[in-house]
């Protein structure tokens, strides 16, 4: 039984499902969903009518964290949460804390008032967690990784320099050093 993704190459949370997905090694179907001209069977299989969507077998799902975890579990090699459940909690923690740096983002994005501020001091946040650390959630990859960084990798498109969080740009290039990774960099130029 196979999975099918419905996706759009420029949605970062679908970023976040084919991260995961590749970097498991998991074959997959991929069905293209025009963002702009959204087809009348997305909002079907997502009341949302948002990506990305998977479908595996009659199963439908959605909601890229989601999407992750289910992924995480049929296919535990290589794993990308913590072993322990204090590890798998502190992952489930940060990404649930990722609307922090999302919100930001998305109104920097809108040009509101305050939010490159707003999202400087995520950045900070971000930049003091990973001073300790190669990896969001500790000293290994997990899930929390591809959990941010398809908004980070955008920063500097969106004109938003990441010169003043030097861990965040190590972490970048660590991440940017794996496949799956430096194949999703050739879509965002």
């Amino acid at each position: 039984m196979s999975i099918t993704l419905y996706h759009a190459d420029s949605c970062p949370y679908c970023v976040r499902t084919r991260l995961v997905l590749d970097g498991k090694g998991v074959e997959w179907e991929s069905v293209d969903v025009d963002l702009r001209n959204k087809p009348p069977w997305l909002r079907e299989m997502n009341p949302r009518n948002r990506v990305p969507v998977i479908r595996h077998g009659d199963l439908v799902l959605t909601e890229s964290e989601a999407l992750d975890e289910y992924i995480e579990e049929l296919y535990p090699d290589p794993p990308m949460m913590p072993p322990d459940p204090a590890g798998r909690a502190w992952v489930r923690i940060l990404m649930r804390r990722f609307e922090d740096v999302s919100d930001p983002y998305y109104a920097v994005r809108r040009g509101e008032p305050g939010a490159v501020e707003e999202l400087a001091a995520q950045l900070s946040w971000l930049q003091e967690l990973l001073s300790a650390t190669p990896y969001i959630a500790g000293p290994t990859y997990s899930l929390a990784d591809p959990g941010y960084w398809p908004w980070i990798a955008r920063l500097p498109r969106m004109g938003v320099s990441l010169d003043d969080f030097p861990a965040v740009s190590a972490w970048c290039r660590l991440l940017e050093q794996r496949p799956e990774y430096a194949a999703e960099l050739s879509l965002l130029a």
